[in-house]
């Protein structure tokens, strides 16, 4: 948040609760109905003190993978079904990275929110049960944008690049629009995209060109990141898990793997609703086809890299 020109961040205790909700903001819904109703003051600190806390957490989780991914593409119940397990720590879509990855784009010196970006992950990688060896993160969909200060950040840590056929995509978007699907709010020069060229498109000529943007930049990363693995939707919850969890070093025992059948035949976002998949578009619109190309060239790709 910011205040008084300076940037500030709101602390939140967990009291001891569990990270396991499909969006790290119903995490935070949840601890805020729950706290005490006698707090008078919130916990507000500086971003310096913010950095100077993770100095001092020593019994902390490193990221294991980061997954990035285009919307619409399986990507939270792949999060959800690493959560199952106490031995993971799965975090989906954290505001605060968020608004420091955003950050550090803002700023002429972007070292304090990369700085800041660094402490927050380690504080939110905190073993809180005793018993947590992995930390996989998900992140929005526009971050694939900051994979470059990722990389920088984090050199050895796995990239996960889940995506999905575009016209699918589209479809679940029309159905119930994300924010990168809105145009207006987001910056648009988050995907690449000038002030111009945002306001010259509608709902799904919009969405088609930022996933044109989102898998372009797939392809530049997949092709250049040796620690950077391809998975498409079509191969499944319980497979792109398989997957995931070997690239990231991440063992899987059988118990495991039956308790995510079990999850996978639930909504990602809703858990207590049995899972329907959606009925496919019989056809891309002609505003679909440079993503549905790009698409088209991740698979080559990902046939090529996995053969």
């Amino acid at each position: 948040m910011r205040q008084e020109q300076q940037w500030r961040c709101l602390w939140l205790d967990l009291a001891g609760k569990r990270i396991s909700e499909p969006f790290f903001s119903d995490t935070i819904l949840r601890c805020k109905a729950s706290a005490p109703i006698n707090r008078r003051y919130p916990s507000i600190s500086s971003l310096e003190y913010l950095t100077a806390c993770a100095t001092t957490a020593v019994d902390v989780v490193a990221p294991s993978a980061f997954i990035f991914h285009v919307s619409r593409c399986g990507s939270t119940l792949v999060s959800q079904l690493f959560g199952l397990s106490e031995k993971n720590i799965a975090l989906s879509e954290v505001p605060l990275i968020d608004e420091l990855l955003r950050m550090s784009r803002q700023q002429a010196d972007a070292s304090e929110a990369e700085a800041a970006l660094k402490a927050s992950i380690a504080l939110l990688g905190q073993r809180r049960l005793g018993q947590e060896k992995h930390l996989i993160i998900k992140l929005d969909s526009w971050h694939v944008f900051f994979a470059g200060t990722l990389r920088r950040l984090y050199p050895k840590v796995p990239f996960v690049l889940l995506y999905r056929s575009p016209d699918e995509v589209l479809l679940s978007h029309q159905k119930r629009r994300g924010m990168q699907a809105v145009p207006g709010l987001l910056e648009p020069e988050l995907f690449g995209m000038s002030q111009a060229e945002s306001a010259s498109c509608d709902g799904d000529r919009y969405i088609a060109k930022v996933l044109e943007y989102y898998y372009t930049q797939f392809l530049l990363i997949a092709e250049k990141d040796d620690r950077s693995l391809l998975l498409d939707y079509r191969q499944g919850g319980i497979e792109i898990a398989r997957r995931l969890a070997g690239f990231a070093g991440i063992a899987l025992d059988e118990a495991e793997i039956a308790e995510m059948a079990v999850r996978s035949r639930f909504h990602a976002k809703y858990p207590e609703q049995g899972f329907a998949e959606e009925k496919k578009a019989s056809s891309a619109p002609a505003d679909l086809q440079p993503a549905m190309a790009m698409y088209g060239r991740l698979e080559q790709l990902r046939a090529k890299l996995s053969s």
